[in-house]
């Protein structure tokens, strides 16, 4: 057996059967073989894969200034990196990725061919070829009311408009949305959101001039933008969450009356309230715990309504709602949203009648949630209070003073002053009599977040708007033929973080005061500043209304004061004295204890001044209270209302609602006010007119007022035919 030509070949004479070989080696061999035979095949020839390159952009239909990714796939080829180029050259550009950017305008031939080229291998090329567009043209943008599917250019507190942006042909564009103000220099601003899909969201607050631009610009550009105006006006939206309320006025008995209480809002309904009263007469009725429900409604201006379905005790239910004109309220209010945290309110007529059965005025404010909570601890330091009311002879108190609390949450009872020697920090100052210590007592608050406390032998219900604040009412009663006092107001945590931590430099640079109470029967209410210095007081000035008798005394008062280390201070500007009691740096409750003066109030340090014309530009709201002019002991009056201001000393218009003694009047108009410069030049003191329509004691009402900041000044009526008193605050909405 040998080999010939590759192949096995058996010699002659080769006997299987006679020789001395096995199947076994027969058949490997030829497995051999047959390997050999397909190895010298291979090896006689050889085959190659062909590189390859393809090229893919998306999209291919391309408008000016916008772009399309190209993608290159290389095959067969040591290498997958391209270069790119476009022709005709110039038209548009390219990157090392492969993306491709559109001139701002379509040259005559609107093909483009994109070249993808191989890096190791300058043969191997593809192409692709583009179609240059022109944008399609935004031709209108529509918003519209989602509730009613109706063109709208008005929206109101968290609610929406649906944008969309349409071609001329009424195909929608593909954009993206923005929203910008005039006023928004600093990009600050809260003007609501818009969504990707043109879905805008309004502010709860309006931004300033109410209005907003809505724009739209085409996501292919090469188009103009186009936008369109909207305004944001308030509304019940703006209202959320849960809030704490008090009132102090007369009912037209000319009995003393308060209520405080608290309540949660949303959707316009009021749920979960539970507030208390305190009725003068003789005896007094005080409700304890009262249940309501409600409803309220806010307009354009932030001007609107609130009423109340109260139990008749504080063992029953009110109805479980209670909407507008469902003839179930017992308690009406007007108010005017300041923000969607403050609201100022006074008790009203119901909306079939223009008779009221009490005049009161007060404020709603917002409630932190952590008060409900077991661990928060509710009243916890030392709080300097600001009571006021009357008498058990039904005459002006007042009351003001410290108290420490050792602080617990809901559902429980802690100490108030405790210890055999109460701390220097437990006083309190009646009017017409000196300082006194407060002795030891207790405290509990519930579930629902009322408490009850008693301070010198006085019992309270009192509701926290958080560990910093709380409202408080006397709901003692009384067993004889002579009424018990009625005391309501509000008490602040002293701000300091070492206790008796003050002294003199707790009053410091310019500071304003405001006061109300009664003098020689009538009652007197104070508006004023000074400037404040180790001791001493300067640059005084005072303004006065006193039973429809106004005076003033501008920037020529001088005094004193002292501070002691906890806290209590005394102050003197020109013939009026008063006692004080600090809650932060020259912030501070107020007693006037001039001789046959009661009258109580607030310091404030003023930030901000001078007033300038500028100083009030936008929207604001005003409530004041005070004596009609009969000046009739306990002839109250209220009113609030919103105005806007022009920043130029001008005041285009606004609208005021009243309430003289039980007798309403909504909706008087201001017209043409005005604001004039400060006085003295370079102060924080400013004169105010507003016109109205139709008021019960004027055609104009003439204020003064000082101010606190740019957002709050203490104002006061200096009218004096016919004369009426009122002191109040005028707050920027925006």
């Amino acid at each position: 057996m040998t080999w010939a030509g590759g192949f096995l070949v058996f010699e002659p004479k080769f006997n299987l059967v006679r020789g001395k070989v096995r199947w076994e080696s027969v058949l490997f061999f030829l497995g051999v073989a047959a390997v050999l035979a397909v190895l010298n095949s291979c090896g006689s020839s050889s085959s190659t894969a062909t590189p390859t390159i393809s090229v893919s952009c998306t999209p291919s239909d391309v408008t000016v200034l916008s772009t399309s990714q190209c993608t290159a796939t290389v095959e067969n080829e040591s290498s997958t990196l391209v270069n790119w180029t476009i022709s005709p050259a110039g038209a548009g550009s390219i990157t090392a990725g492969g993306l491709y950017t559109a001139p701002s305008a379509v040259p005559t031939n609107n093909v483009v061919t994109v070249t993808a080229t191989s890096q190791v291998a300058s043969t191997l090329t593809a192409t692709q070829n583009l179609t240059l567009e022109q944008a399609t043209a935004i031709a209108a943008v529509t918003c519209l009311d989602p509730s009613t599917d109706l063109a709208s250019s008005t929206v109101s507190s968290g609610n929406q408009l649906a944008c969309t942006a349409t071609a001329s042909t009424g195909a929608t564009v593909a954009v993206d949305w923005s929203v910008a103000n005039t006023n928004d220099a600093t990009n600050t601003l809260n003007l609501g959101i818009i969504s990707p899909q043109g879905i805008y969201t309004a502010p709860l607050v309006p931004p300033p001039g109410q209005s907003i631009t809505i724009t739209a610009t085409s996501q292919a550009p090469g188009t103009p933008p186009v936008s369109v105006k909207a305004t944001v006006v308030f509304g019940s939206a703006v209202l959320s969450g849960n809030y704490v309320f008090s009132t102090s006025g007369r009912l037209t008995t000319d009995a003393f009356w308060a209520r405080v209480g608290s309540f949660s809002a949303g959707g316009g309904a009021i749920t979960g309230g539970i507030e208390d009263t305190n009725q003068g007469g003789s005896p007094n009725t005080v409700i304890t715990g009262r249940a309501l429900s409600g409803s309220y409604s806010v307009g354009p201006d932030g001007r609107g309504t609130m009423q109340f379905c109260e139990s008749a005790s504080s063992n029953s239910q009110p109805p479980t709602s209670c909407p507008a004109g469902s003839g179930s309220a017992t308690a009406y209010f007007r108010i005017v949203v300041v923000s969607p945290n403050r609201v100022e309110i006074v008790e009203y007529s119901s909306p079939t009648t223009t008779s009221a059965l009490l005049t009161a005025g007060g404020e709603m404010v917002s409630q932190d949630p952590s008060v409900f909570s077991a661990g928060v601890a509710n009243l916890s330091g030392t709080y300097s209070f600001n009571f006021a009311g009357v008498s058990t002879a039904a005459a002006e108190e007042s009351a003001v003073g410290q108290f420490t609390a050792a602080g617990f949450g809901v559902n429980g009872t802690a100490s108030v002053c405790a210890g055999s020697t109460p701390p220097p920090t437990c006083r309190i100052d009646f009017s017409g009599s000196s300082v006194a210590s407060l002795g030891a007592s207790t405290y509990t608050i519930g579930s629902s977040g009322r408490g009850t406390i008693t301070l010198d032998g006085f019992n309270f219900s009192f509701y926290p708007i958080s560990v910093s604040q709380s409202k408080f009412l006397e709901i003692d009663t009384s067993t004889t033929a002579t009424p018990a006092s009625i005391l309501s107001g509000t008490a602040y945590l002293e701000q300091s973080t070492v206790t008796c931590g003050w002294g003199q430099t707790a009053l410091s640079g310019t500071t304003v005061l405001e006061t109300t109470g009664s003098s020689s029967g009538v009652v007197v209410q104070d508006v004023g500043s000074f400037t404040a210095a180790s001791g001493s007081v300067s640059a005084g000035s005072i303004d006065e209304n006193s039973g429809g008798t106004y005076s003033s005394t501008v920037g020529t008062l001088t005094g004193n004061y002292t501070v002691d280390s906890c806290g209590r201070g005394t102050l003197s500007v020109g013939t009026h004295s008063y006692v004080l009691y600090v809650i932060s740096a020259s912030s501070a409750v107020l007693q006037e204890i001039t001789s046959g003066t009661v009258a109580y109030g607030l310091l404030e340090p003023s930030q901000g001044g001078p007033i300038a014309a500028t100083t009030l530009t936008g929207s604001y709201s005003l409530r004041m209270g005070g004596t009609d002019a009969g000046q009739t002991a306990g002839h109250r009056q209220d009113f609030l209302g919103q105005f806007t201001s022009s920043g130029t000393g001008t005041i285009p218009g606004g609208t005021l609602d009243f309430n003289d003694f039980g007798t309403t009047q909504a909706g008087d108009a201001v017209t043409n006010g005005t604001y004039a410069a400060p006085s003295p030049a370079g102060s924080i003191r400013a004169t105010m007119a507003l016109p109205v329509a139709t008021t019960p004691n004027a055609t104009t009402k003439n204020l003064v007022l000082y101010m606190v900041s740019p957002a709050l000044f203490y104002v006061l009526d200096t009218d004096q035919s016919p004369a009426g008193t009122a002191l109040g605050v005028i707050n920027n909405q925006f």
